[in-house]
């Protein structure tokens, strides 16, 4: 499988070079969370992997784990079927070293164990663009992103009145609806939309690789289903006040009902453990623009209710963050600005102690990033950005991060950048104080993450190392959650490819190959050496396509240090096809898994086998 990655890597490379010229050419693509800003992709240092609202539709994912996962070029491991617990891994950083923003709004919950995002409760009915930014952003956005930032743009009113239905049913006996309706002026714009989601699902535990009844699905076993529900909520209201002035509010609400199983393994199955979610995220903003500044006020709440019932006990996880926020982008020179700003944010987690009491912190920040963008060589761009951020806890040390960046085109395509960024993650809440697993000596995390890339458009390699100083992990020695002194590393090594042939084949490819070790030495657990994710879509007419995606897992272990199940060397193959009936109509289907293959990315987690979806999709 190694010799096969290799030739057919050389293979696109080889490809690029033939097809370097093609007629097809993508529109600009704008960036949002690089630096704080919006800039076109192509003038920033950032490695960063755009997903965008076309690809979401002509791949028909449902959740934001699934889109990273099949578009994104992430590795991901699940509980389960949708909506199950899921941990995401970017370079080999965890989940909880990524901050996830909707509109730049906080999704990382302070009241979950390792105060993530839970990525399996969004789901993509009214996203216009997924934004994947490598390395250390803490310089910009703070605590939670020091491994990266991904930012979820929803979907905006344009002028008139438009809407967007889908339905969509399939195996499972799953559900999908979703209704969307903007109206806009010259001065207002409104957007209203919502989602309806059940699945009856399969069960979440599967024989483990160490039980005989191993590789035997949840119905061959009389194992009881897992169900899931979704109903998502979005309303964004703006008011432009003058020519310069604009006022914006909005709300997003996701609701979910979870079966799950009480642990992994088929002895794990269970009627009773399930869990209800309320998620709240609001935004009030104001934006004041003219020629030299861009000035914007912020209001962002965003409010967790989690309610999990077990086998005998019941557990409420009840947090919020609030977050106050002025900054102005100063335009000076040409294709120059600084960035300055400063914000005031709170985290709160609610009964976290033996005592249920609440449990919270606050933080003032003030940061600033400066971007400029000259000619040091010929008519060749240079790029260079610096950022800085400066925040004061009233519960831990105070920190001082940065980044640089520099990017240096040698033509209008071909470049070289180099990225170099420091972080900073506090402990969670429940690490500290919870019960059973609380250590309330945890210190928070230093970290340093700097990648390189050389290439064009079509095809680009990046080398990329981490490191995560006195990193907080889970002491199975002690049972407790323990700070590991020494320096954990994360090195690699990605390859992406990206072309039209004929301007009717549209492919894309992306391999990655990560070296992870604790500080003693140790690799970690669930992060694969080598992933592999390629896609290809024939255009058959300007309204049917076929669309094949794939990819392969390496080798991959449940536990550190090479121990536990090996849940790797695998690849699953994903068919989609849509034909448009009319300007408005869109009919399309979706076989997940089409060769059946059994996997788990979780040792005692079940995966879903072949899938087959239907959908119709309606838009005036």
């Amino acid at each position: 499988m190694q010799k096969t990655i290799k030739y057919s890597l050389i293979t696109v490379a080889l490809l690029s070079q033939l097809h370097a010229n093609n007629q097809y050419t993508l529109d600009t693509i704008n960036v949002t969370a690089s630096q704080g800003t919006i800039l076109d992709k192509k003038n920033i240092t950032d490695s960063v992997k755009i997903i965008t609202k076309e690809a979401i539709k002509e791949s028909r994912v449902t959740t934001l784990d699934e889109a990273l996962n099949k578009l994104g070029g992430i590795s991901i491991t699940q509980n389960g079927g949708i909506g199950k617990n899921t941990s995401v891994f970017l370079r080999g950083m965890d989940t909880r070293r990524l901050l996830v923003l909707i509109d730049d709004v906080r999704y990382n919950n302070p009241s979950s164990l390792k105060s993530t995002a839970d990525f399996s409760q969004i789901l993509l009915y009214n996203v216009e663009q997924i934004e994947i930014i490598k390395g250390s952003q803490s310089g910009i956005w703070g605590s939670d992103a020091s491994g990266g930032v991904i930012n979820i743009i929803t979907s905006k009113a344009k002028k008139g009145f438009h809407s967007i239905a889908n339905l969509e049913y399939g195996s499972y006996d799953s559900i999908k609806t979703s209704l969307q309706t903007s109206y806009a002026t010259d001065k207002f714009d409104l957007l209203i939309g919502g989602l309806l989601y059940s699945t009856d699902g399969f069960s979440a535990v599967e024989p483990k690789l160490s039980e005989a009844n191993y590789k035997k699905r949840y119905d061959e076993l009389g194992l009881e289903k897992d169900l899931y529900k979704n109903r998502s909520l979005n309303v964004k209201i703006g008011y432009d006040l003058t020519q310069n002035d604009r006022v914006e509010a909005s709300i997003q609400s996701i609701d979910s009902n979870i079966d799950f199983d009480s642990y992994s393994g088929s002895a794990g199955d269970s009627d009773i453990p399930n869990t209800k979610i309320k998620n709240r995220f609001y935004n009030l903003a104001y934006s004041h623009k003219n020629s030299l500044h861009d000035i914007k006020l912020n209001y962002n709440l965003s409010t967790f209710d989690q309610d999990t019932l077990g086998n005998g006990w019941d557990a409420q996880y009840v947090g919020s963050i609030n977050e106050i926020k002025i900054d102005d982008k100063i335009s000076y020179m040409q294709d120059s600005f600084l960035k300055a700003g400063i914000s005031y944010q709170k985290f709160k987690s609610e009964k976290v102690t033996a005592n249920e009491e609440d449990k919270e912190y606050d933080s003032i920040s003030i940061f600033a990033t400066n971007y400029n963008m000259i000619k040091l060589f010929s008519d060749s761009n240079t790029i260079i950005t610096e950022s800085l951020r400066y925040d004061r806890y009233d519960e831990f040390d105070n920190s001082l991060t940065g980044k640089i960046g520099i990017k240096q085109f040698i033509d209008n395509n071909f470049y070289i950048s180099a990225n170099i960024g420091t972080g900073y993650n506090v402990p969670t809440m429940s690490q500290l104080y919870n019960q059973y697993w609380g250590d309330d000596t945890l210190k928070p995390e230093k970290s340093l993450t700097s990648d390189i890339t050389i290439g064009n458009n079509t095809i680009w390699i990046t080398g990329f190392y981490n490191e995560i100083t006195d990193l907080i992990d889970y002491n199975y020695t002690t049972w407790k959650y323990s700070q590991f002194d020494g320096v954990s590393k994360f090195r690699g090594i990605e390859i992406g490819y990206e072309d039209y042939f004929l301007d009717k084949i549209g492919v894309n490819a992306m391999y990655t190959y990560v070296k992870t070790e604790d500080a003693d030495g140790e690799s970690l657990a669930r992060r694969p050496k080598v992933q592999v994710d390629m896609s290809a879509t024939y255009y058959l007419s300007d309204g049917f396509d076929l669309g094949l995606n794939a990819q392969y897992i390496g080798t991959r272990y449940d536990s550190a240090n090479e121990q536990g199940a090996q849940t790797g060397k695998y690849t699953v193959v994903n068919f989609v096809t849509n034909i448009k009936i009319d300007n408005s109509i869109t009919v399309y289907a979706k076989i997940d898994n089409i060769t059946d293959k059994y996997y788990q990315s979780v040792d005692g987690y079940a995966t879903a086998g072949r899938s087959l979806y239907l959908g119709l999709n309606a838009s005036y």
